[in-house]
């Protein structure tokens, strides 16, 4: 028997009733496992000799499917994990933990039509996002706190053994591009004045940007110059250009859940280097060499 249809007897074993009221959405357990599969397959990526996996699956609902289907989401999202992790083992690809199944409204989708979205995402984030999941769900522990994540094991009745945890990533060899050479003789090497590259560097996905100067928009959505795969950003969520002074300038575009700069919530901003700015739950950097 293979892994699909195994996840498709154990949710028809623990979710009584489901299929009934899952169908009536209609939103079927089978397909959502598929799609998150696919989208799983469609997102690795590969460093260090490693095929690596998602970690994050967001799956997108109907408001009013969400509301029908809450009391099955623990069991619903805890199968689907269970079978992410079996297809990656049995694919050899190689997961930075537990992943994580979530299910989050969209407004823009018709009755009974879901999406799934896959994100490589650090493990402590998701396990920050896990917590919140369970406290939505009402999971708590005896001290009344959100029940902690279990570590990942074999799961019996899928035929597969937990991957080992990705090796942690050497620290990064870092340079002070700022220090001038002792030997050249010069005191004003790299001078404030020089021109330096510019780049948004997503810190959370681990991947840079080119700024070449003109208007260039961040959002969720393929269409903008640096795509951010977090469906708590906005489609089209800010955009950053150099002025006529050279000056950086972000500007959030009206986005849903704000635009940060080293913490403080901000309409229009010039960027230094290294600025820390926060869109959604991704992590960015201004960065000038």
């Amino acid at each position: 028997m293979g892994l699909l249809s195994r996840f498709e007897g154990k949710m028809e074993d623990t979710v009584e009733g489901a299929a009934d009221r899952m169908g009536a959405a209609p939103l079927s357990p089978v397909q959502i496992a598929k799609k998150a599969e696919k989208q799983m397959r469609r997102e690795k990526m590969v460093g260090a000799g490693k095929q690596y996996a998602p970690t994050l699956y967001t799956v997108l609902v109907n408001a009013d499917d969400d509301r029908r289907l809450l009391g099955y989401y623990p069991t619903l999202a805890g199968e689907t994990e269970t079978y992410l992790s079996a297809k990656a083992a049995e694919s050899g690809l190689v997961m930075d933990g537990q992943p994580l199944v979530r299910f989050i409204v969209d407004d823009d989708l018709r009755h009974g039509k879901f999406d799934v979205i896959a994100e490589m995402v650090a493990s402590p984030l998701v396990e920050q996002l896990r917590q919140e999941e369970y406290a939505r769900y009402g999971i708590l522990n005896q001290g009344g706190r959100p029940q902690a994540a279990a570590p990942m094991a074999p799961v019996a009745g899928y035929g597969y053994q937990a991957p080992a945890p990705a090796p942690a990533p050497a620290a990064p060899q870092t340079m002070d591009f700022n220090a001038a050479p002792a030997d050249y003789g010069y005191d004003e090497y790299l001078a404030d004045d020089e021109p330096r590259q510019a780049y948004i560097y997503d810190i959370t996905n681990d991947r840079a940007f080119t700024l070449p100067g003109d208007a260039e928009t961040i959002g969720r959505e393929s269409k903008n110059d640096i795509v951010i795969p977090d469906i708590n950003v906005s489609r089209v969520h800010a955009e950053i250009r150099q002025d006529e002074s050279g000056a950086w300038i972000l500007t959030d575009l009206g986005s849903t859940n704000g635009t940060f700069v080293n913490g403080r919530q901000i309409k229009s901003a010039a960027l230094s280097d290294a600025d820390r700015i926060i869109v959604g739950t991704t992590n960015l950097e201004f960065q000038l060499i």
